[in-house]
């Protein structure tokens, strides 16, 4: 299966950024939402969901830790706007 996601624009605060550069914002997440379709049970979701113009506005995940990645917290909110559902969790770690 071949997957096209394409974000036409991304409009952040400044402020949101903490710091960090928005080229790189851009490199974590590509990487993250990469890895997330990957995970078992996206394909399904996709398959399910077919073409989508827009996803609706989500909120982001809360950080964790201060210093955690912008990027990665953008690509969870696009996972959770297409509808897939995050992998289960034991003892604190994802499988």
């Amino acid at each position: 299966m071949s997957i096209e996601l394409h974000i036409e624009r991304l409009v952040l605060d400044e402020a949101l950024l903490g710091g960090e550069r928005a080229g790189n914002v851009r490199a974590a997440l590509e990487g993250e939402l990469a890895r997330l379709l990957t995970r078992p049970g996206a394909v399904d979701a996709l398959r399910g969901l077919g073409a989508v113009a827009t996803l609706p506005a989500a909120r982001l995940p809360t950080a964790s830790d201060p210093h955690e990645r912008l990027g990665p917290r953008i690509a969870t909110a696009v996972q959770h706007g297409l509808g897939i559902t995050p992998a289960a969790r034991v003892a604190g770690k994802e499988h």
